[in-house]
């Protein structure tokens, strides 16, 4: 099925917890996606008088997404803007030293782990890899050979070029030829019996080069995938010191405020067909398709990681075609201000922010008997009615799902200890300050509805 399973994950990685000033309620679920790529941060004492929530939705792997949730708030504090007291400086400047650390070959090293990837196969595994390969390929062209061109167009639809290549091999080799040729390339020697194939190839060439020009280079074409340079993550970062709440976003996260039941969008989608990071993206040599993704691949704009698409040297980085700077809005929070929602686009591509905050406010009052439910119950629910009945439409509903909601009074039964997230996977010799969800098996309230 691709990307998805057969039956979506429906465990969730769930908490509760809260200081005097407020109080915060998070679930997670994989859902339909093969594997869970989403982390978070959920640190309601940051600070003796800041707090910390963020939600990180990795692309390409999850190694990218956990190191953020591990070392960024560390970073935040490092930043010299932070000490002096300067929060949307110091949130900026997090974010690209946290990029710029991702390409050091430390961090390299650690993200390959936190992937859990293989290291590099023994050669005489590759060997018989390729000698499969070969063989495979030998007997798909043997059948394409007897196919007539209709045959061809079926299997091949519009595709232009692998029925001119199919036919191409068709009248070049017969059966015989065909297993000669391949059983030369297995056994290492090929000479120069092949030079018809190779001129064919050459004159064939010179009439595709421009369509080859046009092909968009995409991360791990080669073969080679690089945690960090081919994966990287969204994130959203929400600081509340006092009355200020200051958010910073890079990617399509979003963090929502209720005001008075009406939602005000505290971020902004990066996506690569706005015109402002459109022309950031020409301007660094890239181009968005019509699909609206850069060179044919990412469909973000704004990233922490994908160095792939950070490659021009001529240019700092928050002027590469994918950037990490993030954009900073700031709120003076009041008695009009409920609560807010911070959430990957898992949940936004289904509602919009004003629907979240009205699914979120029909259930966050109290009962009529006066009592209230857990926040994560809420945002649990909220998941369930995003997820969708199938994997059969566009995609909507099928995406992993990280959600909080925090309000900016506490709430009685919030107010807990230092254990707010206990049972939480870490990664090795993580802080307490780290909150990282994985396959929705390491709360403290694991549920299978």
């Amino acid at each position: 099925m691709g990307a998805y399973l057969s039956q979506p994950n429906i465990s969730k990685t769930s908490s509760d917890g809260g200081n005097n000033n407020l109080s915060f309620g998070f679930s997670a679920m994989q859902g339909w996606r093969v594997s869970m790529e989403d982390a978070h941060n959920c640190i309601p004492d940051f600070d003796e008088d800041t707090s910390m929530f963020s939600v990180y939705d990795g692309h390409g792997g999850e190694e990218v997404a956990l190191y953020c949730s591990k070392y960024l708030p560390h970073i935040i504090k490092e930043q010299k803007a932070y000490k002096d007291g300067k929060l949307q400086k110091a949130l900026e400047d997090a974010f690209l030293a946290i990029d710029c650390k991702i390409t050091t070959e430390e961090v390299i090293k650690e993200l390959v782990q936190i992937a859990g990837r293989p290291t590099e196969e023994p050669p005489t595994e590759k060997v018989a890899e390729e000698d499969d390969l070969d063989k495979e390929e030998a007997e798909l062209l043997h059948e394409e050979a007897t196919m007539t061109i209709e045959e061809l167009l079926v299997r091949y639809g519009q595709n232009r070029n692998a029925v001119k290549h199919a036919v191409r091999y068709r009248n070049i080799f017969d059966y015989a030829n065909i297993v000669q040729y391949f059983t030369k390339r297995i056994d290492g020697s090929e000479d120069g019996d092949s030079s018809e194939v190779e001129e064919e190839d050459t004159e064939e060439g010179e009439d595709d080069s421009e369509e080859e020009d046009e092909e968009m280079c995409l991360p791990g074409m080669d073969g080679k995938e690089e945690p960090g340079s081919d994966s990287g993550t969204t994130a959203v970062v929400a600081l509340i010191r006092g009355k200020q709440l200051i958010v910073a976003n890079a990617g399509d996260s979003r963090c929502v405020v209720s005001e008075n039941g009406k939602a005000v969008d505290m971020s902004y989608d990066h996506k690569p067909e706005d015109e402002l990071e459109l022309a950031r993206i020409k301007n660094a040599g890239g181009k968005v398709t019509m699909d609206g993704r850069v060179n044919g691949g990412l469909n973000l704009s704004r990233a922490i990681g994908d160095h792939f698409y950070k490659r021009n040297k001529t240019l700092p980085p928050e002027d590469q075609m994918i950037s990490a700077m993030p954009d900073v809005k700031v709120l003076t929070l009041n008695e009009e201000h409920d609560f807010m929602v911070i959430a990957c686009d898992g949940i936004w591509n289904v509602l919009s922010s004003q629907e979240v905050v009205d699914f979120v406010s029909e259930r966050i009052k109290p009962d009529q008997n006066g009592k209230t439910r857990s926040l994560s119950t809420i945002v649990e629910e909220l998941l369930d009615h995003c997820l969708a009945p199938d994997t059969s439409g566009d995609g909507t509903g099928c995406d992993n799902m990280t959600c909080m909601i925090v309000t900016f009074q506490s709430r009685p039964s919030s107010v807990q200890s230092d254990s707010d997230e206990t049972k939480k996977r870490k990664l090795q010799d993580g802080s307490e300050d780290c909150k990282l969800e994985k396959n929705g098996n390491d709360s403290k309230k694991a549920k299978s509805d």
